[in-house]
């Protein structure tokens, strides 16, 4: 994992995204909302906030100026409460959301709520509000800049991809592990079954591990060859440790011939071209849990994944050994 710096940080949460901080209270009339929209040319939308600063609902410029140029509507409306006119389900984010989380959630939106924007929250009170053109901007530059550093075997994310990932969440101050994943007796393997049938084992690894983290909060990354890294958003990361080594120990069988198979493993000849046996290909993970604020770059970390994967590697077949030594 190589270090990079970058003059502008990227969008990667819903936090980043915020455009304006306004809004109206269950105590702001009718009136007095028409007015704020009038004085603000800017804003499709003010989130309704009660008094513990959580929004309740969403108001519409179109929506209110239209009421707005019906008759007797100020007669009738203006000194009542603007939630009379409020649309009670407004689009929310806590401000931690990814912006994968974000672009699933507005996938399912109608046209109408598309106008709208977003509203952010921190422990459910109101935060700020961003627009849907910076969320599909963020988004597509996200996209970009991943299919730029891909991997062009499995397609998966590379080293800047990776660095990038885990320094947002040493940023954002978030509490998330960092796996580092590599396939034992690999080589041997590639040597007797040939470069093809070594990359197809790259790219099963790289699929079981991409079906067994969640999309929405968990990132896999291929360093290059048979090294991965994966950062656990989600809390049941262990389980999807398991998951993994199940799921690879299970299919990497049918990459084998049944000889093989019925021996445990083949035998490869070394640099000195002795014979030595080698046992099934399986897969190993050093990982580490990081705390806000315990590290300050990604190099700190990938030192620490690098020996608490030789640690796992200790152990014969598919395992995992987390690095628990306190900073």
């Amino acid at each position: 994992m190589n270090e990079t710096n970058s003059e502008k940080r990227q969008p990667v949460n819903a936090g980043d995204l915020i455009r304006h901080t306004q809004f109206v209270t269950a105590e702001s009339s009718c009136s007095q909302v028409i007015k704020q929209f009038h004085d603000a040319q800017d804003l499709n939308s003010l989130p309704v906030l009660d008094k513990h600063w959580r929004v309740v609902g969403v108001l519409r410029v179109l929506d209110i100026l239209r009421h707005g140029t019906e008759n007797y509507f100020d007669e009738i409306f203006g000194r009542r409460s603007c939630t009379t006119i409020m649309d009670q389900a407004p689009l929310l984010f806590d401000r931690s959301w990814s912006l994968h989380q974000m672009s699933k959630a507005v996938a399912a939106l109608n046209d109408r709520q598309l106008v709208d924007g977003f509203f952010v929250t921190g422990a459910d009170r109101y935060i700020g509000a961003g627009y849907m053109t910076d969320l599909i901007r963020a988004v597509s530059e996200q996209q970009i800049a991943l299919a730029r550093y891909a991997n062009p075997l499995t397609l998966l994310p590379g080293n800047v991809p990776i660095d990038e990932t885990i320094l947002n969440c040493l940023t954002a101050r978030l509490p998330f592990v960092v796996g580092y994943f590599d396939l034992d007796n690999f080589k041997a393997f590639n040597d007797v079954y040939g470069y093809r049938a070594g990359d197809a084992m790259i790219q099963l690894a790289a699929k079981i591990m991409v079906d067994a983290t969640d999309p929405a909060l968990d990132f896999v990354g291929h360093v290059g060859g048979d090294d991965y890294v994966v950062v656990f958003l989600s809390s049941n990361w262990e389980l999807r440790v398991h998951k993994i080594l199940r799921a690879f120990d299970e299919a990497v069988k049918g990459h084998f011939l049944a000889e093989h198979l019925a021996a445990g493993g083949i035998v490869a000849l070394n640099r000195q071209g002795q014979a030595i046996f080698h046992p099934l290909v399986s897969l190993s993970a050093g990982l580490l849990k990081v705390k806000p604020g315990e590290y300050g770059s990604h190099s700190e970390i990938s030192q620490r994944l690098v020996e608490a994967k030789k640690m796992a590697k200790l152990t014969a077949g598919s395992s995992y050994f987390i690095d628990r030594r306190e900073r």
